[in-house]
């Protein structure tokens, strides 16, 4: 559920950060009018998120934080790891999952980058 809300949070930051870029390439149109409509409605969806009382003090600030993020580095991420032999894969998923855990983990050494 979790990864849930995160994949809606990122999706509507990344539709805010689209109609936003549309407003900038084409000022004074139709279509920036409309996004702007649109990103006030994305706005407004934010804002209700992290003040609604359904959700504890913890969801707000990650929701938050998540909407301060990076939210573009996910699928950077995703694209650059499918370039990778799937041993790779393997291993990089073997770090992820450690990280979530918690486990510190150190890379000591790399000498080699196959895509």
């Amino acid at each position: 559920m979790r990864s849930n809300i995160i994949q809606g949070i990122h999706s509507l930051r990344q539709a805010f950060e689209f109609f936003n870029d549309f407003q900038r390439s084409h000022p004074n149109t139709k279509g920036a009018a409309l996004f702007g409509g649109y990103n006030k409605k994305i706005e407004w969806i934010y804002k209700d998120l992290v003040s609604h009382p359904l959700f504890s003090e913890e969801i707000r600030n990650g929701i938050k934080e998540e909407w301060e993020s990076d939210i573009f580095s996910v699928n950077a991420i995703a694209d650059k790891v499918g370039l990778l032999r799937p041993e790779k894969r393997e291993m990089i998923e073997e770090v992820i999952d450690a990280l979530i855990k918690g486990e510190e983990v150190v890379i000591k050494d790399i000498k080699e980058v196959n895509y």
